[in-house]
């Protein structure tokens, strides 16, 4: 799977898919809030809502960003207009045009690249927050720097990623045990049959602090 790399096809938008961006919100993250903001107001795909919810609770306390994540699914399902959901991380700035970008690979489970935050202002980066099982850490983080690549991956951050209503109707975040909302869902996405892609020249920003964030690759426009 890790080697299965496809060309971007031609971009034509998917007609009359309207799109819940949904922001998990934990005041722990406060710092990038401006940026977030910005970002929302230049979003350029038109045929959204924008839903942010507060997380009161304790920082990565148990099952809290899976109730995050749930919330938002029901909010999906309980409105037929909407044909996708789209996760929006405060720390995690995406291009402007990320949506149309999205939508016209017409994929179920796809999403943009951004890189580990931890230690970054030590002038380290991680790898993207993306896996695929077979290819080593080099020659991934390779993969994701390359230019016009839609590429298989085995899963991906939530910060950046756009599920089509067939997913979200087939999966809860809240049908595992453990306290992870990533890692299960790609898995039990793959149980389903759905395949998760990754566009590579969908760079984000993440932001470890008001001034600084991980950004390893010139590949797309601010």
């Amino acid at each position: 799977m890790g080697d299965c790399l496809c060309k971007i096809p031609q971009l034509k938008l998917m007609e009359n898919a309207k799109i819940l961006v949904a922001i998990p919100y934990h005041r722990a993250k406060e710092y990038a809030l401006d940026h977030l903001l910005e970002r929302v107001e230049q979003l350029s795909y038109k045929n959204i809502q924008v839903v942010m919810r507060w997380d009161l609770a304790e920082y990565g306390g148990e099952n809290n960003v899976k109730k995050q994540r749930e919330f938002f699914r029901q909010m999906v399902l309980n409105d037929p207009s909407f044909t996708h959901l789209y996760f929006f991380g405060v720390d995690t700035i995406p291009p402007a045009d990320v949506l149309e970008r999205l939508l016209a690979h017409d994929k179920d489970i796809v999403g943009g690249v951004y890189w580990g935050r931890h230690d970054t202002n030590n002038g380290k980066v991680d790898g993207a927050v993306a896996w695929i099982h077979e290819m080593s850490l080099d020659r991934q983080r390779e993969a994701f720097l390359e230019r016009n690549k839609l590429m298989v991956v085995d899963g991906m951050g939530m910060d950046c990623v756009l599920f089509s209503r067939k997913v979200l109707e087939k999966i809860s975040w809240l049908s595992w045990e453990q306290n992870d909302d990533d890692y299960p869902y790609y898995d039990k996405a793959k149980e389903e049959g759905f395949l998760c892609y990754l566009d590579t020249n969908i760079q984000c920003r993440h932001y470890f602090n008001e001034d600084g964030c991980s950004y390893l690759a010139e590949v797309v426009k601010r």
